[in-house]
């Protein structure tokens, strides 16, 4: 987690209030969630980012659901609508998750899953999967949250560390849709595929 003051021109200018920055919060697999810590001075928030649909946006997978901010004394604030676009991501160093067993038969043999090829992370060998998601969350109001910081910019960190199986499914899947869209050229198709495979976890 990394936050900074605000400068002076942007105290000025009223919309943070002077807040401290919040630029990026670290979170892990809850299930269909992602759940992490905010610090704010001696007081932890926690967080859970719950997606609730997938698509793919101006070449970018993007995932739109909600933020829930749970205070010490238990006061939980949620806001709605929130989209997380895809900024980047980082190989895994330990090996792919296998393919879902209930993965549609046309995605099996349509397109190569990706642990049987390289993907556009910074681990690229036969076995690569994604590891870590780096996504940039719209329309957080720290204020609106009940957490006294600027959450204008926050990125979230995700690291892909499966602990049940659908949490391993939906590594497999977020590697494959990441292969699909940022291979050159993009494989539209099997986007299609992945993504409503991908939804139809995240609304179980």
């Amino acid at each position: 987690m990394f936050t900074q003051t605000k400068s002076a021109s942007t105290k000025a200018s009223g919309q943070t209030g002077g807040l401290r920055k919040l630029y990026s919060v670290h979170v892990l697999p809850a299930g269909h969630d992602f759940a992490g810590v905010i610090q704010a001075g001696k007081v932890n928030y926690q967080l859970v980012f719950a997606p609730k649909t997938a698509k793919v946006a101006n070449g970018k997978p993007v995932l739109t659901g909600s933020v829930t901010i749970k205070s010490a004394t238990g006061k939980k604030q949620t806001a709605e609508n929130i989209e997380a676009v895809l900024l980047a991501t980082q190989g895994s160093i330990t090996p792919a998750p296998p393919m879902p067993r209930d993965l549609q038969p046309s995605l099996k043999s349509d397109s190569t899953p990706p642990n049987d090829r390289p993907i556009l992370t910074d681990a690229t060998g036969p076995q690569g999967s994604v590891g870590v998601m780096y996504f940039k969350l719209s329309g957080l109001v720290g204020k609106a949250l009940g957490i006294p910081m600027d959450l204008s910019d926050l990125q979230l960190n995700a690291r892909l560390f499966p602990t049940s199986e659908t949490e391993y499914d939906l590594q497999w899947l977020y590697s494959a849709l990441v292969m699909a869209t940022l291979n050159n050229p993009p494989d539209e198709k099997a986007a299609t595929g992945y993504l409503a495979e991908l939804n139809r976890i995240l609304k179980a």
